[in-house]
């Protein structure tokens, strides 16, 4: 369990797969999360069992979290990683907050201080990495203004709603990230109240 300033990444578990059929098939959810297969329950509960694996094995290449908040442990979404690489020191992070009353609340800058602190000082990485649809344009423009840079575009490289859109990498070198200014202020306020 890893734990934010306003929310905990814990394992998923089968009982968990109600929740993420829900959010599956929700629209906005879909175009900011790519890490699903399929939305029958069955699959799902398949999906999750295979998600198994500790981060810090080194034969692990992905680990998907249940987000939930702090104060009542009401599940909001999912975060993980995939594509660990800690050979070439780099990993990709995804995240989506499933809840939609939650979105925009801050929990996404929460979500993704977490997921950095695991990639840059849990495994000792150099980079994380996005992935996002050019048709996710909230998505783009958040992890841009949270300090992460364009490191290309990959032309009609997703098939998504009946059309194919282009597909952005975005990253962001633990030195960027050391950098960046709300990182301590937030870590700050994680700090005051603990």
């Amino acid at each position: 369990m890893w734990k934010g300033r306003k929310i905990v990444f814990r394992p998923l578990e089968l009982g968990d797969a109600q929740i993420l059929q829900r959010w599956y098939v929700d629209r906005e959810f879909r175009l900011g999360y790519n890490e699903y297969a399929s939305v029958e329950l069955e699959s799902i509960k398949q999906e999750i069992a295979s998600f198994g694996g500790n981060v810090k094995d080194p034969r692990v290449e992905k680990v998907i979290y249940l987000v939930q908040r702090k104060n009542d442990q009401r599940p909001i979404g999912l975060a993980g990683l995939r594509k660990i690489d800690r050979r070439n020191g780099n990993a990709e992070i995804i995240l989506g907050i499933g809840e939609k009353d939650m979105r925009l609340a801050g929990y996404g800058v929460d979500i993704l201080i977490l997921l950095l602190d695991i990639v840059f000082y849990q495994l000792g990485l150099e980079k994380a990495y996005f992935s996002v649809n050019d048709n996710n344009g909230l998505g783009l423009r958040s992890a841009i203004s949270f300090g992460f840079i364009s490191e290309g575009k990959m032309r009609n490289q997703v098939f998504v709603e009946g059309k194919y859109v282009d597909l952005w990498i975005l990253g962001l070198l633990k030195e960027e990230y050391e950098a960046l200014p709300i990182v301590p202020k937030w870590k700050k306020r994680y700090l005051q109240k603990n």
